[in-house]
Parts: structure tokens; sequence; C-alpha cells
């Protein structure tokens, strides 16, 4: 880790990237500090807790003096230039201020989803040394202290841990006195603010499972993510103007929600709102009395909140479109959303390690997300290798100012990889996918075994941790649909011994070893004698995807066969 905190672009690709306007010499926080001087008033964050029932408004005054107080204490930590911290929270205003601090202090942030549990958490906190780890006391019914307490003493590098709650523990620093009671600005100079040759160094770490379901470390640097927002593209081709107000449910911590509603409203001097636990109801009353002009949602999303829609239909009058990504819009869900909510929608296709690649832009055709996800946005370029097969279908390779500065698979053993020094910068996506006619793709599926919608499963840690039960002696993890645009994961197991184990037992051991409830399996198929391979001995997918649809229709059918 301590070698790629030193990760560049080379001097001559950073300085084509400025020259086009897709890079800059100015970091977020020159935007923050003077929206706040001239419009103090102005909202920068809206958000609606669960906790207490209120939504709450940080005016950019406000939380321009937060990102001040938060980078003093975090100075007053001993954090310094490349030191990582983590942190586990909901979608909290105190995210965007700790994200903005890190930037401040020079420290890499590395945030991480609220959703992860004990195991997940430790391998996290342990590739990335985090020095300092913020968790909230206790969430929805999971208690995140017990979990860091027991996981800590095997994190050398750990030097704080930090709880945001009202249960605090003696060993732990209390967030709430730490960070929004006490004066440090007052008694600690601030760092200068970033700018320059310094918006090229790595300024934040994310964790995605990649494409090959092996968890991936992707380090991003502030020039990385400001051309992940589309900010350096015309208002047409990114979607969004001054002062325009965004919206998400989907985690901030995560990469599509911090660029949507953290970088993406502060670039804009405008609005971000979201919500800390998905409630269609509530967010629909979130939409209306913030006034949001644009949503981002997942297929899964969209179809509760137009199901609530039509329930209780809201007025919506500053919304101007919906954003959908993690899967294809189909065109019964466009119409739908064009019907209940009296907007378009617009497609994207994005990644951790690339920002928002592609959309759909405003002067396309009202109907074109539902064939096509997007054209390349400024500053970067695709190149489409032929698929195996003559059916149009080909592997998606991406390069440019948005792409992460490099990457690496922890416990791998393999080196961290840089963008730049590899491929002439390009990158396999690991995604197939079809050209719309108009200069963008549709995508087609994958060409490897990622598993997940909005969120990917790091499905070789889970396979791992199943094939510990001793009647066991192979499993795959394998997705399927289990509802329109969503995709969850069907454990494919080969039984060691006479008796397969059930799901319920499987999924018994993962809860109990810490597993993330979102990457448990779903669904169980057994398959005898062994897994189905091709003549170079590789696992059929393919063919366990269909044994998977087979298998639901024969259930479907049996159910259908006991009604009366």
């Amino acid at each position: 880790m301590e070698g790629a905190a030193g990760l560049r672009v080379p001097g001559d690709v950073a300085e084509r990237f400025r020259e086009r306007g897709w890079w800059r010499d100015t970091s977020v926080l020159h935007d923050l500090l003077r929206v706040a001087a001239e419009r103090p008033d102005d909202p920068a964050i809206v958000v609606y807790s669960a906790q207490d029932g209120r939504s709450t408004t940080v005016r950019y005054a406000e939380l321009a003096f937060h990102v001040r107080r938060f980078t003093a204490a975090l100075t007053s930590l001993g954090v310094r230039r490349g030191d990582r911290v983590a942190f586990q929270l909901p979608n909290w205003w105190e995210v965007a201020a700790l994200t903005l601090a890190c930037c401040w202090t020079g420290a890499i942030a590395v945030p991480l989803l609220p959703t992860l549990r004990a195991l997940e958490l430790e391998r996290i906190l342990r590739a990335a040394r985090a020095q300092v780890c913020v968790v909230v006391d206790t969430w929805e019914g999971y208690d995140c202290v017990a979990a860091l307490e027991e996981i800590s003493a095997r994190l050398p590098w750990l030097r704080h841990a930090v709880v945001h709650g009202e249960r605090v523990p003696p060993w732990a620093v209390d967030f709430r006195e730490h960070f929004l009671r006490t004066p440090h600005e007052e008694r600690t100079a601030l760092p200068r603010l970033p700018s320059g040759a310094a918006l090229d160094r790595v300024c934040m770490l994310l964790f995605t499972s990649g494409t090959t379901g092996e968890r991936k470390a992707v380090l991003h640097t502030e020039n990385t993510l400001y051309a992940g927002t589309g900010a350096g593209a015309s208002t047409v081709e990114r979607g969004w103007a001054v002062r325009e107000v965004f919206s998400t449910p989907h985690p901030i911590t995560g990469p599509a929600g911090l660029l949507y509603c953290v970088w993406g409203p502060i670039l804009a001097g405008g609005t971000g709102a979201y919500q800390d636990v998905w409630a269609p109801e509530r967010y629909l009353e979130l939409l209306s009395a913030a006034s949001v002009t644009q949503t981002f949602l997942a297929p899964s999303f969209v179809q509760q909140l137009l199901e609530e829609q039509r329930q209780r239909p809201r007025s919506l009058p500053s919304l101007r479109f919906v954003m959908s990504g993690a899967a294809p819009v189909r065109a019964d869900l466009a119409r739908a959303i064009h019907d209940e909510l009296k907007v378009p929608v617009r497609a994207c296709w994005g990644m951790t390690e690339a920002g928002m690649g592609f959309r759909t832009r405003e002067d396309d055709p009202c109907d074109w997300a539902a064939k096509s996800d997007g054209s390349p946005m400024s500053g970067l370029e695709m190149r489409l290798l032929p698929g195996p097969d003559d059916d149009g279908v080909h592997r998606l390779l991406v390069r440019g100012a948005s792409v992460a500065v490099g990457f690496w698979r922890p416990g791998s053993g393999e080196p961290f990889h840089e963008t730049w020094r590899h491929d002439d910068g390009w990158l396999d996506t690991g995604d197939l996918v079809r050209e719309d006619g108009r200069g963008g793709i549709r995508f087609a599926g994958r060409a490897s075994r990622r598993v997940g919608a909005t969120f990917m499963i790091p499905v070789t840690e889970v396979e791992q941790e199943i094939l510990r039960h001793p009647g066991v002696r192979e499993v795959v993890l394998v997705g399927y649909e289990d509802e329109p645009g969503h995709e969850s994961s069907c454990a494919v197991v080969v039984a060691d011994g006479d008796r397969c184990p059930t799901l319920a037992e499987l999924v018994g051991i993962l809860v109990e070893r810490g597993m993330t409830p979102w990457y448990l399996p779903t669904r169980l198929l057994e398959v005898s004698p062994e897994l189905p391979r091709n003549e170079n001995g590789k696992i059929r997918y393919e063919r366990l995807k269909a044994m998977i649809v087979d298998s639901a229709g024969q259930l479907a059918g049996d159910r259908d066969e006991r009604r009366p």
C-alpha cells in the first residue's frame, strides 16, 4: 500500500488532460469555499435520517466550517499526507465532510459500505493498512463497535478507532466530541489547500469485487474523480448545470453515490440529497421537498419507487430526469418512468475504476435509454475487441482521464497495476457490449465471474468460506436474475458425501463467520458428480446458468401443481 500511494500518471498524459479541460489545477475544496463565500445560505446537503425521522439541511457555510474543523481534527490525531482514513458510516452529511477533510489533509480516504460485516471489514482494513477507522456504534441492528473491537487487535497499523453514536467505549475516540464539538481549527494550523500536481496524487482507495470476482483495491486522484463526474464535458453531454440538485438512495461511501451526491453537487455549486435507509415513500418526499432535479437509481430501486408512486402519486415539479445504471434499462421500465414520474430516463455505464464512463445525452431521443447505455464521456476513449463468436458482441476496453491510476488485488501476491504502464493505458472492463449505432454501447453481459447488480459480490471470498463446510466438495457462485434488473447469487454445490448441505445451513455458517448480508447466496443448486467443464477443464458457467433457470421453472411448476 505504501508504494501505491506514490502512483502517478505520466507527465505528458497529465499535461494533455489539463489542456483538454478534463483535469485541472484547483481542488473541489476551492469550489466548496468559493460557493460558501458567494452563497453561504444555499443548501449543500439535504439528508433524511431514519433514526429520528427528520430531514437535515446543511448549508454551504456550515459545510465549509465543518470541513475545516474535521481537517483540524484529523491533523490533531496525527493524520498526515498518505495516511489512510477509513470510515464506515450511513448516508449522513458527516460522510461528505469527512471525505473532503481527507482531501485537505492529503490523507487517502477509504470509504466503506455500511452493510459490510466483520469478515470483510477486517480484510479491507488490513489491505488498506488504515491508520484511522470511523464507525457508527450500531446500525440496523448490527453492533459495529463490537466488530471493530474484535478485529482491531489483529490490525497493528490501526492507531485510532473512532465511534459515532451514543455508545462510545473507553478505547475509542468519540466522534461527536472530537470532530463536532472541539474547535481544533482554533489551535491547529490547517494544511494548504491541494492544487496543481497535488491533485494527481492518490486521494481515495475504493474496494470492488473486480472483473473476476476477486476483491480489487482501486486508487483514484482528485483529478480522476473530477473527470469521473463528467465535469470537463459540456452540459448537454454530462447532464448537469450550475445549482443542480442531485439525489440518490445508493450509499455515498460507494463509487456511484460518492461521485453523484458528494463530488457532483459541489462542482455544480448545487445540492446533494440522500437518505440513510432506503424507503421509497420517504424518498419521494425527499425528491419533492429538496426540489431534486435529477436522481440516480439502479433499476431495482426504480421498480419500488414506481410502485409507491402508483399507490400515492406525488407532484415532482423540479425533477428533470431519472438516471439509471448497474443494469440495462428495459423499454417497459422507461415507459413506466415517463408515465408515473412524468420525466425521461437517462442510462449510464460506469465502474469503480472509471467513474461514470458512458451516458445517454440530453439531446438523444427520449426512448434512447432503452436501446443504449450511452456514449463515452469527454476524456474517455473506448476500444471494442471482437468476441469469440461472430454475433456483434465485443469486449469493452476504456482509457482516459477518469480511469484510476492503479489497482491491485489484496492477498494475490501480484504487484500494483499502474494503469499507464500497462497496455498503453487501456483497461479491460470485463464487460461484453454491442454497438448502439450512434457511437455508444449496449451492455450484453459479462466476460467474467462478476455477480451482482447495484453492488458486486466478491464471489471468490464467498466460495472459499462455503468450501470450509465439510459437506461441500466443490462450489461456485453463479448470478441469476431474481427480479427485473437485479441479479442475486446461486450457490452451485457438489456435495462431499451422501447429503448436500441445505441453503439455510450454508447461509448460517456464512453469517456466523461475519459475512456481509448481501454477499449471501439466495438459492442453492446441487449438481453431481462434478461441475460441468469443457475440454480444457474450465467450468461451463453458461451451462450452470441454464440449469439454474431450468430448476426455477421446475419449482414454479411444482408449486402450481400443489395449488387446489
